[in-house]
């Protein structure tokens, strides 16, 4: 069967995201960083990403519980527009590529619903960046469907909502356990390392 559609991650494949950046004024250096958020983060998103509620009532016991760390963990809260970097040009080109030959575009990604879609900061930066969003016929918000990658739940409910078989999908992602389990359900997984590997492999399925 040919590949006919491709689905896209967010972070780190269009999107550029960087927890260290958003800690970065907050935490200068960067042992300090590093210890903070290989302790902190996991909880911060795990607080989050299932819950309806706003962020401030999903972190509230975690403050309650380190309140010494409690202005750091008010970043995730407060300046979430920190860890974005903003779209990724030369992945945009791809999938600007790619939409002008009529290629079907979805997107699959691991983000708290508080804070989706992504925006920029009012009065910085271009009003139109994310405007690239426009382009995807749908996208799946983990946050928003209480999923997340890379459990196979999430990826055979994206194919149904996209009406696409698993042998008809392309699916790009940074992370190699989330690339893993695409493949384990038929679907041809490409591990995004930059943008000109990334347009090589879809040159070769005949996408570009």
């Amino acid at each position: 069967m040919t590949r006919r559609a491709v689905i896209f991650d967010m972070g780190n494949v269009l999107i550029d995201w960087d927890p260290h950046e958003a800690y970065r004024q907050h935490l200068p250096d960067a042992g300090d960083r590093v210890a903070f958020l290989s302790r902190f983060f996991p909880k911060m998103y795990n607080a989050v990403h299932d819950d309806p509620r706003s962020m401030s009532a999903c972190l509230a016991p975690l403050k309650a519980e380190h309140p010494e760390m409690r202005h750091l963990i008010e970043v995730y809260e407060l300046e979430w527009h920190r860890f974005l970097g903003g779209p990724m040009p030369e992945s945009i080109e791809i999938l600007d590529a790619l939409h002008g030959k009529g290629v079907p575009l979805y997107g699959l990604t691991n983000w708290p619903h508080q804070v989706w879609p992504p925006h920029r900061i009012e009065g910085v930066g271009n009003p139109d960046a994310y405007g690239f969003l426009g382009k995807f016929s749908d996208i799946v918000v983990s946050g928003q469907v209480r999923m997340r990658k890379p459990d196979a739940e999430i990826y055979a409910h994206a194919l149904e909502k996209f009406g696409l078989r698993s042998d008809e999908a392309v699916f790009v992602d940074d992370l190699p356990e989330n690339v893993a389990a695409a493949n384990e359900l038929g679907v041809h997984g490409i591990q995004f390392t930059n943008a000109d590997a990334l347009r090589r492999e879809l040159e070769d399925l005949g996408l570009l």
